[in-house]
């Protein structure tokens, strides 16, 4: 699928090099030794090099180039002691299905944006269909109407009756705005318009200095369930979790989605709209890890990177240990 908007670029394996250790054991083994094209893994990646939205929302653009940065970072971790104890063919874990890539001549472009997410769609949809757990690399936050539009593709594909699909977004916006078309900071609200009553949303991390009164009002109206910023800091990490855990006990399927400007500046300087105050790392990484345990997550996807206003890189390194996390846990447990 292209057309004048979008291109597909397939597996790149340039994006997936970094030190050997010939002087160590076999199992000095780092993702770049292991990741392939996707072919049936029960993790595949899908790259949306887009910032189409974070430009319609006036924010500052540079997401577009994120997905090759986050891959080149996981690249260099190393495979862990427990993912090499319970696999013996390391090359059957990971596959890379390339980068959704929305051509917008650094301008608003009329259905630049809508091409991209149902050409994204269409790999995640492929994903599934493989029975892989599709992870998607932002990219704006606009990924999320394509990551949400092609798991219900998927859903309604193979589902006499719709399952309930659950939304937890990782954020400091409802991402719910009204606008005059779609943006980054409209997805959910289409998602909304979507389904209907069967909305199912919740957001961790929300700022209440990051949205207007009326993105708050919309929410209340819309049953969104909320942890706030304040909340992280001030509640144990049980009590977020328990609320969590009672959201996702009542759907189905879970989508998962991750804006990084959830995390602190001093973090994750690298996002459109850096962060003040946001929340801990160890947190994201704990609740991210109990969400995969319950086997509910079929997509998960990473958005807001910018690798334009990274910092030593710090932006980078921390996208792609959350990455490394994910997957980690995904492989021991979730898949």
């Amino acid at each position: 699928m292209t057309d004048i908007h979008t291109t597909h670029i397939p597996f790149d394996p340039a994006h997936y090099t970094g030190r050997t250790d010939p002087f160590e054991s076999d199992r000095a083994m780092y993702w770049h030794n292991a990741v392939q094209a996707f072919d049936r893994q029960p993790i595949a990646l899908v790259g949306f090099a887009c910032h189409q939205g974070v430009r319609r929302n006036l924010g500052r653009v540079g997401a577009k180039s994120a997905p090759p940065v986050i891959r080149e970072f996981f690249a260099k971790l190393p495979i862990t002691k427990d993912v090499q104890d319970k696999y013996a063919n390391l090359s059957d874990l990971v596959g890379d299905c390339g980068d959704v890539v929305c051509h917008d001549n650094d301008t608003i472009v009329k259905d630049s944006l809508e091409s991209a997410q149902k050409h994204y769609a269409t790999h995640i949809t492929h994903a599934l269909q493989n029975n892989a757990l599709a992870v998607g690399l932002g990219g704006g936050h606009e990924i999320a109407y394509g990551s949400f539009l092609g798991l219900y593709e998927y859903l309604k594909s193979n589902s006499k009756d719709l399952p309930k699909i659950g939304i937890i977004n990782f954020d400091a916006h409802f991402d719910l705005r009204t606008d005059e078309y779609a943006t980054s900071g409209t997805p959910f609200l289409q998602i909304a318009d979507m389904m209907g009553d069967e909305f199912y949303y919740f957001c961790v991390g929300i700022s209440r200095f990051g949205n207007t009164a009326s993105l708050f009002d919309k929410a209340r109206a819309l049953g969104v369930g909320v942890v706030s910023d304040d909340d992280c800091h001030r509640l144990t990490y049980d009590e977020i979790w328990a609320r969590l855990d009672g959201f996702a006990r009542g759907v189905d399927v879970l989508y998962v989605t991750v804006d990084l400007d959830c995390l602190p500046s001093g973090v994750m300087p690298a996002v459109s709209a850096v962060n003040a105050k946001g929340i801990e790392l160890d947190l994201v990484e704990f609740l991210l890890e109990k969400l995969i345990q319950t086997g509910k997550v079929n997509v998960l996807d990473f958005a807001e990177f910018n690798p334009t206003y990274d910092i030593d890189s710090r932006g980078a390194k921390t996208v792609a240990r959350l990455l490394a996390v994910c997957v980690e846990r995904a492989l021991l447990d979730g898949v």
